[in-house]
Parts: structure tokens; sequence; C-alpha cells
């Protein structure tokens, strides 16, 4: 019989309700008498029904056996992998271990055996840097003390810093750049500088009645200043009596000549760059003109 006519619950011919209502099952979709209530299926799908279920609880056991084998193929090959890594992180860390402590008791044997050398002479000091503020006052006037011999090896090392310095610099600006770095460096140089009027050189002052050389281990290093007029050139300059004059523009000076000569050249530039020994301490002299 066809299930179509019961799909609806009234005849399509002749649009009477059906005597006997018929049930659809949910899962055939084909009209069945109910004969226990409650029941949505046909007894052709429940008895389906309960041959899938009873093989689905037949194929569990199948399914944990086969999780227990994959597990008994793959568990010790996964422990000896991670057993053999841990060895050798551990042998690692062993042997880095070891030559750290090599190191260590080496280096500690060298220390040992430098404390125990004798010290030919101790190590100086690292000199600080010693920060001197710019000021055009020159030094105070030295101090009335004993004369010294300059032609004596106990005096100190009256040589010129800036006529040493390679390569060679004569520009005046270049040399003060040279004596910025020197100061910067540590070394205890006094900066004095000085404008002086175009009419103090159209005097032709004579520097010759002045100066004397300076001696040193048997040669002239440089000239000393002995007499200064009050408003002389030399005074106006910042030059003192007693001043030992080293080099003049980067020209080293061992002799009255070669200074004059220096001094000459350095009329030209209309500026010169002094360098003095003063009671032992370095004085450099930046004096300007006009051209």
């Amino acid at each position: 019989m066809s299930s179509e006519p019961y799909r609806t619950p009234a005849c399509p011919t002749c649009s009477a309700p059906h005597v006997e209502q018929a049930h659809i099952c949910k899962l055939c979709k084909e009209p069945f008498h109910l004969e226990s209530p409650g029941v949505e299926a046909c007894d052709p799908c429940l008895r389906e029904a309960c041959r899938i279920v009873a093989r689905a609880a037949a194929r569990k056991p199948a399914s944990r056996r086969h999780v227990k084998d994959a597990l008994m193929r793959w568990v010790p090959p996964t422990l000896v992998v991670l057993t053999l890594g841990v060895l050798a992180f551990s042998t690692h860390v062993f042997v880095h271990t070891a030559r750290r402590l090599i190191e260590l008791r080496t280096s500690a044997e060298r220390v040992a055996e430098h404390r125990e050398k004798p010290q030919d002479k101790p190590r100086d000091k690292p000199r600080k840097k010693r920060h001197h503020k710019r000021d055009a006052t020159p030094p105070a006037p030295p101090t009335p003390r004993a004369k010294i011999s300059l032609d004596d090896e106990s005096v100190p090392a009256l040589t010129s810093v800036l006529a040493a310095l390679s390569p060679e610099v004569h520009d005046p600006d270049a040399l003060l750049a040279r004596v910025h770095k020197l100061r910067e460096a540590g070394l205890d140089i006094f900066l004095v500088r000085a404008n002086l009027g175009k009419a103090l050189f159209d005097s032709g002052a004579d520097l010759r009645t002045r100066i004397s050389p300076v001696h040193k281990g048997g040669r002239a290093v440089g000239v000393r200043v002995s007499r200064l007029g009050p408003d002389s050139i030399e005074a106006l300059a910042g030059v003192q009596p007693g001043d030992v004059l080293v080099s003049v523009n980067g020209y080293g000076v061992d002799s009255p000549e070669r200074a004059l000569r220096g001094y000459a050249a350095s009329r030209e530039k209309g500026a010169a760059v002094f360098e003095l020994l003063r009671n032992g301490r370095r004085v450099v002299l930046d004096v300007r003109w006009p051209k």
C-alpha cells in the first residue's frame, strides 16, 4: 500500500479523515501502526538500529587493543631517545664545568707566579686630567729664590713640546689647537692671550738687549728674558723677567738669532705663539696684533 495518502490527516480523494491514523517513522519516513505508545520508529528500523548499536559495541574492545598496541610500539623508542638526550646534555654540562675549573685553576697559578716575581719598580699611578680655567691674567711673579745654574744636568729638561710634535706645524691657529688637546690630555700648560697695537711694532724695539742664551748639557736650548721695561712689547704680551723662551710658532729656539728670525716671521702673520718655561711650569702666549 502506498504511504502517500497517510502523510496527511485527510484523504486527498474524498477529503474525509482517515479512519485509522497512521504514524510516520522518524528513520524511514514510512507510515506504520503504533503498537506501543511513545515509539516513533517502525519495527524494521528499530531492529536495524539495535544491530548497529551491537556492532558498535563489539568494535570498542578492538579500538582499545589498537591503542594499546600503538603505545607498546612507540613508548620504548621514545624513552630511549629521551634517555640519550638527557645523557648527552649531562655530559656537555660536565665537560664545560671541567674546562672552566681548569681555566680558573690555571689563572690562579699565573696570578700567584706573578705576585711571587719581584717588581722592578712600582707602576706610576694614572695621572688625572686637570681642567684649567682659561684666564687672561698671567701667573704671579716668581718669589725670590737662590739662583740655579742653567748649565747643570740637575735642571729639568728645557725642551719645547710644540716643536717636538710631528708633523711640524707653524700656523698659530693650528698650534693653539694642539695646545688645547695637550691640556685635555692632562699636560700642565698655562695659556695667556694678548692683543697688541700696531704702534708698538713701529717703534723698532730691539730684543737682543733683553735676552740671553740658556744652555743644557753643553748646548743652547732656549733664551732667557733678563730685562723688561714696564711698557715693552714683551711685558704687554705677558712675558716676565726670568722666563725661558723655547719656541716661537713651532720653531725651536736655540740661539738669540733664531729667536729674532722666528719673531720677524711671525710679524707678517699678525699672530705668534710663544712657548715659555716659568718656574718649572709651561706657559703658552697667544699674541695677536694688526698686520
